[in-house]
């Protein structure tokens, strides 16, 4: 096999963390939980600016455009979980000819992603269906500025892979700090807007511009950590057969564009068959619910090299997730209790008493942040093809309970009911899926080779 990639112990060699992974993770945590009052602040204070800029009705329009990147997952096709994949089991990315190999050509696809989704935006502003699209409109501005949004959005798709890159290499806590300069980012292009005198739907612009911004630092600062420096932007000098590179990549697309289902999608529900007023109310409890749900995400998001490097031990893997399945959801319960309490009363602060979340909705977003915290360490997990394609099969699942449910409360129930009936279909779907299959998905592992990576072979050799 060419390259050096990351042996797969014996399991009685792996009991627990190893000292790099526990420092992987400790650091990880403990700077999300140091910069997410940074990035409550920035975040609460952009809010407040928008909501003042906008009106609260118009409110929950820019922040449905805005989140545009949360929406659209996908666009990435599932490669970005590939690149991490592969980062992680190689102890030298800049050295090892698959890993090099699969982070070149997942640059290369989506940059071409990146110019089509540019692309599909123009050709919607040019026959202006914008407004069809969202289900609401806010003027003649949206044609334009929409379409500059999800232009920002296309060029931070391959942006994102320098984030996907440090995840790979044990690297999340810098991670964090790209996430912190997003939100600040972000605060600076909307205070500046706000002291300019702009005022409405432009304000969709800067938290997508910050995404980017953070996103370019994140990629200067993968490719100087890793090695890999301008050698992924460069030609091969040996040739690598491209047959497997991004393999699995199409279930990890099917399980991303089944994410939005489980927050994002409920604002299009809203936007086409409730009020602007419970779009508002919606959005601002999201941004709330926002703050606690990234701690939890990117934590997470330090085990998924941790079970890469462990697959060819399935008893220990299968201890580690339910470890990290329990100890995830009870911390997130926990963190439900302030969740509930403080939301309506900061949303009331933020918004000047013109957007009234309710102890109902606030309580919804904590039900649901806890069924989607017990799920978490089954996503870092299952990312092995035939494992994403069972994953995939859950999300569709939960996907479609959610949505057909969602239409049915949006009217009668707004926020509040689309929110609850997306818990129960994660729970339904996911989490309950996860407890009675996961542990014999991994038992499979024992009878698979060691080294789960693509043998490269010379291009054309007809293998």
């Amino acid at each position: 096999m060419s390259g050096k990639h990351r042996k797969i112990e014996d399991p009685a060699d792996h009991v627990g963390l190893d000292a790099t992974e526990r420092k992987a993770v400790l650091l990880s945590t403990v700077f999300r939980i140091a910069g997410t009052p940074i990035v409550a602040v920035a975040g609460l204070i952009s809010a407040g600016l928008v909501i003042r800029a906008t009106g609260p009705t118009t409110y929950g329009v820019v922040a449905l455009v805005a989140t545009v990147g949360l929406l659209l997952p996908f666009a990435d096709l599932g490669i970005g979980a590939v690149v991490t994949s592969a980062a992680s089991r190689s102890r030298n990315p800049a050295t090892d000819p698959y890993a090099l190999a699969v982070i070149k050509r997942a640059y290369r696809v989506l940059s071409m992603v990146s110019g089509g989704v540019a692309a599909l935006a123009v050709i919607v502003m040019i026959f202006d269906g914008w407004g069809t699209l969202l289900g609401i409109t806010t003027g003649p501005e949206d044609r334009l500025v929409v379409t500059l949004a999800v232009i920002v959005f296309a060029v931070t798709i391959p942006a994102g892979l320098g984030l996907r890159i440090l995840i790979g290499v044990d690297r999340a806590q810098l991670v964090v700090l790209v996430m912190v300069s997003n939100s600040l980012f972000a605060l600076v292009g909307t205070a500046a807007m706000y002291a300019g005198g702009v005022r409405g739907i432009w304000f969709v612009l800067p938290p997508l511009l910050g995404a980017f911004l953070g996103n370019l630092v994140g990629t200067v600062v993968a490719l100087k950590v890793s090695g890999l420096g301008t050698t992924v932007f460069q030609r091969s000098s040996h040739a690598v057969g491209t047959k497997g590179l991004l393999e699995g990549s199409l279930w990890l697309f099917v399980v991303s564009v089944g994410i939005p289902f489980g927050l994002q999608v409920q604002r299009v529900v809203l936007s086409h068959l409730s009020t602007p007023v419970e779009l508002s109310n919606y959005a601002l409890m999201a941004q709330l619910y926002g703050l606690c749900w990234s701690v939890f995400s990117m934590a997470a998001l330090a085990f998924w090299p941790i079970f890469v490097k462990r697959r060819g031990a399935a008893d220990e893997t299968v201890r580690l997730w339910l470890m990290a399945t329990m100890g995830f959801g009870l911390v997130a319960a926990l963190a439900s209790v302030p969740l509930v309490l403080v939301s309506p009363w900061l949303a009331d602060v933020l918004s000047g008493g013109t957007i009234d979340v309710t102890s109902t909705l606030a309580a919804s977003f904590a039900v649901l942040l806890i069924a989607q915290c017990f799920h978490l360490p089954s996503g870092m997990l299952l990312t092995k093809p035939t494992e994403a394609r069972w994953q995939a099969g859950c999300l569709v699942a939960m996907a479609l309970v959610t949505t057909v449910a969602a239409i049915g409360v949006a009217p009668s129930h707004g926020a509040a009911g689309v929110v609850l009936v997306t818990a129960a279909a994660v729970i339904a779907c996911q989490f309950i899926p996860d407890i009675a299959w996961i542990p014999r998905l991994v038992g499979r592992r024992r009878e698979e080779p060691v080294a789960d990576v693509p043998v490269l072979v010379p291009v054309g050799s007809g293998v």
